[in-house]
């Protein structure tokens, strides 16, 4: 009995002196925050996160992801708005200041125009091939979030008797959509539930990533389809909610929700070839 307590005793001491001994506290790497360098630490197995392949879409103070850690919703200690890892970095707040930096300064909108391999110059292109066709030679076309007009020109060079006009809630962008265009029409507006323009007062209204940075999105769509003349064309883009991340977005469509939102006013709703955004073309009905 005396030497099978002796031999258990000797295993137990084997083991606890082969076993590691715990760091304390103390000898830990301290934990911070953020680097200098503007990238955060997220340690493995302490956040949430939504499989590869799934999306969530709704308000988004219902959802908030950040798999990439692209852009940052809250500016750390000693950090700046640039746009070194993007220009959302500078616009993800939805304030106009943010979006005059964007469209005000040359370097800002630079970055913009060049980011993603030059996808927001593809975009304009890839809206304009699909409405085309629908576009009279003396078309009133009106363009809300015309930013300084990039689709605006794209439109122009196609039909270059078309009229123009643009809303803007940045009021840089309204100043260089002026410069470039002289005799368009442009104003500075903040979209909330209604737009500033009698009913049926154009034949192409156009509307390019706005949508998803909107409280009220139905409504505004109702606003779109009630400014465009009978016989009109409501041409309606937003970015697919199973791939887009931005924070500064409210809402996360795919092909599905996107259509099932604008159901009413019978859309054609498809993905564009190269950027992928969600496009939607809405044909206003005759008197």
């Amino acid at each position: 009995m005396y030497s099978m307590f002796r031999r258990r005793l000797a295993g137990i001491m084997h083991r606890l002196q082969l076993a590691p001994v715990p760091k304390s506290p103390a000898s830990e790497a301290p934990r911070v925050p953020y680097t200098t360098d503007g990238w955060d630490h997220i340690p493995q197995g302490e956040y949430d996160y939504v499989p590869k392949g799934t999306y969530v879409f709704g308000p988004a103070d219902r959802f908030l992801l950040v798999p990439k850690n692209r852009y940052r919703a809250v500016l750390l200690p000693g950090q700046e708005r640039r746009n070194q890892f993007g220009v959302g970095w500078i616009t993800e707040d939805n304030t106009s200041e943010s979006y005059d930096l964007l469209w005000g300064q040359a370097d800002n909108l630079h970055q913009y125009r060049i980011e993603a391999d030059h996808a927001r110059e593809k975009l304009k292109t890839e809206i304009v091939d699909r409405i085309e066709d629908l576009i009279a030679a003396s078309a009133n076309v009106v363009d809300i979030g015309c930013g300084i007009g990039d689709l605006l020109g794209e439109v122009r060079r196609r039909r270059p008797g078309v009229r123009l006009s643009g809303l803007d809630f940045s009021g840089k962008a309204i100043e260089g959509a002026e410069r470039r265009f002289p005799g368009g029409k442009f104003q500075q507006f903040v979209i909330e539930r209604q737009l500033p323009y009698g009913s049926a007062s154009f034949d192409l209204v156009m509307c390019t990533d706005v949508l998803e940075h909107l409280e009220y999105p139905q409504l505004v769509v109702a606003e779109l389809v009630r400014i465009c003349r009978p016989g009109g064309v409501v041409a309606i883009v937003v970015p697919d909610g199973t791939l887009d991340q931005f924070l500064g977005h409210n809402w996360f469509w795919n092909v599905e929700t996107f259509a099932a939102l604008l159901a009413e006013w019978s859309p054609e709703v498809a993905p564009l070839p190269i950027t992928r955004e969600l496009m939607a073309t809405i044909r206003v009905e005759g008197a």
